[in-house]
């Protein structure tokens, strides 16, 4: 989310409070009445105490808000009573409609997994890209996924809001994806489906992942290995996919502090660019796979700015 953005929304959520608070019985030492033969010195310290605290107690409600002020959604729910904060959105939403979407090229010869996905159909694939706190041993606590409904790409991000809902997390991905054929991620045989495996056993949660697992890492590798300084995700955005340098993303090493900064205030602010950045890779997954199908070459280098 782009500081712009970010702005207004904080600015609405200002609003918010303020508007719940109007009406509500001045805290002590707010009113803005002077006190009878106080000095004018004495008056503005008064006056600059209570907008301190007026503003601290606003800033508090804001944090206190939620995610979901800046991201709709609702709550999952599974019949061991466990929950979990689910976003879900149409990527014609998130950005305009593109003609391949939903369809992808017939690959080049000499790559039966692609022929086989281009074969099967989008339809029965899941994108997915996890954020945790770390390696094995710490928790996930957002899961976001993608998947074509016939007519548009469908995301949805899972949240654990604290530490205690990451099980529920976990069912709920069990859950979407046990209905798809082949999961698609970017260094997922690596990272992400052992880390969702050794933590559903951490847990004692039953995890299912579709029995064909595409990972785009290594076919990219294979690809252009030779043609790019590296295959990095962001890479592949850029100079296969061709799209844009993103805007207020974060690095990858600050997402677990954010996430356990998150649980201690509770405030959401600085957990939106994750949001973002877990959206994004999601997205660009699907566009990495169909320049794989079309056997895509890379564009050229971007030229440095130069100044006169």
């Amino acid at each position: 989310m782009s500081g712009g953005a970010g702005d207004v929304l904080r600015a609405r959520l200002g609003e918010l409070v303020r508007s719940r608070r109007a009406g509500a019985p001045a805290a002590e030492g707010e009113t803005a009445a002077p006190v009878p033969g106080a000095s004018a010195k004495r008056r503005a310290k008064k006056a600059t105490a209570a907008a301190a605290t007026a503003e601290t107690a606003v800033a508090r409600e804001v944090a206190r808000a939620g995610v979901e002020e800046f991201l709709p959604g609702g709550e999952w729910r599974d019949e061991k009573g466990g929950s979990v904060y689910v976003h879900e959105r149409l990527r014609s939403q998130v950005e305009r409609r593109r003609p391949h979407w939903g369809r992808l090229p017939e690959p080049p010869p000499g790559e039966p997994d692609l022929l086989a996905i281009a074969a099967g159909g989008l339809e029965r694939v899941l994108f997915l890209d996890l954020e945790t706190c770390g390696l094995a041993s710490n928790p996930i606590f957002l899961a976001g996924t993608m998947h074509w409904n016939g007519e548009d790409f469908v995301l949805r991000q899972y949240f654990a809001r604290h530490y205690g809902e990451e099980g529920a997390l976990l069912r709920a991905v069990h859950e979407h994806a046990k209905q798809h054929d082949l999961l698609v991620t970017f260094n997922g045989k690596t990272f992400d489906a052992p880390m969702l495996r050794t933590r559903a056993l951490a847990l004692g949660v039953s995890l299912q992942l579709p029995a064909l697992h595409f990972d785009l890492l290594h076919a990219s590798r294979r690809r252009w290995k030779h043609e790019l300084p590296n295959c990095k995700l962001q890479t592949l955005e850029r100079r296969i996919c061709g799209r844009p340098l993103r805007v207020g993303d974060v690095d990858g090493s600050e997402v677990p502090g954010l996430y356990h900064d998150w649980v201690k205030s509770g405030d959401p602010w600085p957990l939106a660019p994750v949001f973002h950045h877990n959206l994004i890779d999601v997205i660009v997954m699907s566009d990495v796979l169909h320049a794989l199908c079309a056997g895509a070459s890379p564009r050229p280098r971007p030229r440095a700015a130069t100044w006169d």
